[in-house]
């Protein structure tokens, strides 16, 4: 006789097609192939394609058109819309941000923690472009891997920040020993520093500073954040990290009118 599914598979199949979501939420341009998307969730080919079927058949999840590859579907952009006027951060701020990236003439990031990982909500850029800072709105990365993300790392209890750098570093593992090594310099120094700061560790030539911004109960909920070349920089970083805390103090105060929750 076969066993009936229990609470507790049913709370890891849902865990694991919460998993499938966010991954497929990373690339909203080309989709996966069903084969990578089993390797990045470290998962059974056919445990995969069997949750495949059904986020397809709730319009979690669709087919990119002429390929083989999945990719976020429309139910996801539906329930994002339902979502938006209590979790919608960027639109608190979006004026300010846009005028402090013309007169840095830097890019200025918005960025909400989504768990192990930030997600960029708002990109306002300034005269400056750089053409190596891939980074647009939708962009999911580790917290860990990124200035904004490591200001909503350090913010955390100690042995939360442990366990997120663990995943992190588990999540680059494939990126190499150089990669892991870099990472873990930022965050340290950031840790001595009390906000974030990439020093030209993940991309050569451009630096970025990052602060936190904490919800009414004072968890670190999103980040504020700007790029720019390391020479250009450097010698306006303490000017500029007071621009970013003034402006996300100012963020934090509006942020009772919405739903995040601590």
């Amino acid at each position: 006789m076969s066993r009936a599914p229990s609470t507790t598979d049913g709370a890891r199949s849902l865990h694991r097609a919460i998993g499938l979501l966010r991954l497929l939420s990373m690339r909203t341009a080309t989709g996966w192939r069903l084969s990578d998307l089993a390797q990045e969730a470290a998962l059974e080919h056919s445990t995969v394609h069997r949750m495949l079927g059904c986020l397809l058949d709730e319009g979690l999840a669709v087919r990119v058109p002429g390929t083989r590859r999945y990719a976020i579907g429309p139910l996801a952009y539906e329930l994002g819309v339902a979502a938006a006027p209590h979790f919608a951060i960027e639109r608190l701020a979006a004026s300010a941000l846009a005028r402090l990236a013309a007169e840095t003439r830097d890019i200025v990031f918005l960025n909400v923690r989504s768990g192990a990982e930030s997600v960029c909500v708002a990109r306002f850029d300034g005269r400056k472009a750089l053409k190596a800072y891939t980074v647009d709105v939708g962009t999911r990365r580790p917290l860990s891997l990124s200035a904004g993300g490591v200001a909503m790392l350090i913010a955390l209890p100690r042995a939360e920040q442990a366990r997120l750098e663990a995943l992190n570093l588990q999540a680059i593992v494939r990126r190499g020993e150089a990669r892991q090594t870099a990472v873990r310099r930022m965050v340290q120094r950031s840790r001595r520093l009390g906000y974030g700061f990439n020093q030209e560790d993940i991309i050569p030539g451009i630096a970025a500073i990052g602060v936190v911004i904490r919800a009414p109960g004072g968890a670190p909920v999103a980040s504020l954040s700007l790029a720019a070349t390391g020479t250009d920089l450097m010698p306006r970083q303490t000017r500029l990290l007071a621009q970013l805390r003034r402006q996300a103090e100012a963020i934090e105060a509006q942020l009772g009118a919405l739903r995040y929750p601590g």
